[in-house]
């Protein structure tokens, strides 16, 4: 029998074992609870950033805006709407953003049209 064949034999065995599957579980569950809170802040955060930048958008948007993202302003990245070489407002909120340092002489380069809104997907057959 070769080395291979009575590894997968033995991990079979101990699959169908209700003691390995009981320390299996338990340990899913150990994990889980070390994972979880990890997980779900890594999500939050990942959701903030993507409703900020949607709102930019869209402001910039409805006041024939521009928009630069990952614009550091006191050393964290932000999405800010500028209007006429002046920045508008940023996402996260910044108080007094027009007298922020890190603003003045912004490269209006960084700045880009928003993207165009996209059409609805038909599909055909469905209605609607």
């Amino acid at each position: 029998m070769s080395a291979g064949r009575s590894i997968t034999d033995a991990a079979r065995a101990a699959a169908r074992n209700k003691t390995v599957q009981a320390l299996a579980a338990s340990a899913g569950a150990a994990a889980a609870r070390h994972v979880g809170p990890a997980v779900q802040q890594r999500y939050g955060s990942w959701r903030e950033r993507r409703r900020d930048r949607d709102r930019a958008i869209k402001l910039a948007r409805q006041m024939a805006g521009r928009v630069s993202e990952d614009t550091i302003i006191d050393g964290e990245p932000h999405v800010v709407v500028w209007k006429d070489g002046r920045p508008v407002q940023a996402f996260p909120a910044v108080p007094d953003l027009a007298d922020r340092p890190e603003l003045i002489g912004f490269d209006d380069r960084l700045a880009t049209e928003p993207p165009p809104l996209r059409q609805a997907r038909r599909i055909p057959g469905w209605p609607g």
